[in-house]
């Protein structure tokens, strides 16, 4: 099921981090992971899929920093959580981060459950928290378009909902006739990751409105929505699991 994990992080400690520590948290996941089932962590990282989770950059929030994970496939909760539990501390870039004694905020939300009350809005507001970028015809495609975003969340949510909980790829058609940006306030920020390799990506607020409604009928504006809900727990976009294309609705 998609899980969410928060981890309240010391605000000194977090803020000689820099912007986007992206390969960094990377691979302290897939040293937790590993800590906990070291077979599963070595299947996940050869996956040529989807990767089964995201990572975000450290937020800082006034006096609060956070770090925030997501797993979207069930078969990841019970190894990570022993091999967080097997680490008082860790180091991300030389940096030491104290990690909270209780261990991270944890939220669940199954499949069903945001298939099943999914709401028939016309309207979705969403926040591209971290860049968001797309991969096109060899290049980096750094703007909010409807068909892009929703086909990343649509690819994720077949990969790992349960069969009975697939969404037909044909809500892309209704996506391209039917959801316009009717709203957006962005810019593009670059993400440094390191030996000469840069991701150019937008971040801000986008709305979608999804046009003559009427015609496509309230079954699939639910998808639709199903998609914008799941946003938060799969990203948007590529390297989701570096930082980038965390989302939220809003």
């Amino acid at each position: 099921m998609p899980t969410l994990l928060t981890f309240p992080l010391d605000p000194a400690q977090a803020a000689a981090l820099p912007r986007y520590p992206g390969r960094a948290l990377h691979a302290l996941f897939y040293q937790w992971l590993s800590l906990g089932d070291y077979t599963l962590a070595v299947d996940v990282h050869h996956d040529d899929g989807p990767r089964p989770f995201t990572v975000s950059s450290v937020y800082r929030d006034n006096d609060n920093s956070t770090l925030r994970l997501t797993l979207l496939d069930d078969a990841l909760w019970s190894a990570l959580e022993r091999g967080i539990a097997k680490t008082e501390g860790v180091v991300v870039l030389d940096q030491p981060l104290a990690l909270p004694e209780g261990g991270p905020e944890v939220y669940h939300r199954t499949y069903a459950e945001l298939a099943t009350n999914a709401h028939a809005e016309t309207r979705l507001s969403l926040r591209f928290i971290s860049p968001t970028s797309f991969r096109s015809r060899e290049m980096h495609y750094p703007l909010p378009d409807p068909v892009l975003v929703f086909q990343s969340w649509l690819n994720r949510w077949n990969e790992f909902a349960p069969e009975e909980h697939q969404i037909n790829v044909a809500v892309l058609d209704l996506v391209a006739a039917h959801v316009a940006v009717s709203y957006y306030n962005g810019r593009t920020e670059m993400v440094d990751f390191g030996g000469n390799k840069r991701v150019v990506g937008f971040v801000g607020t986008a709305q979608y409105s999804i046009l003559r409604a009427f015609k496509i009928g309230d079954e699939w504006l639910r998808k639709l929505n199903t998609l914008a809900d799941y946003a938060p727990f799969c990203g948007t976009g590529h390297k989701t699991a570096q930082g980038m294309g965390q989302t939220r609705r809003t």
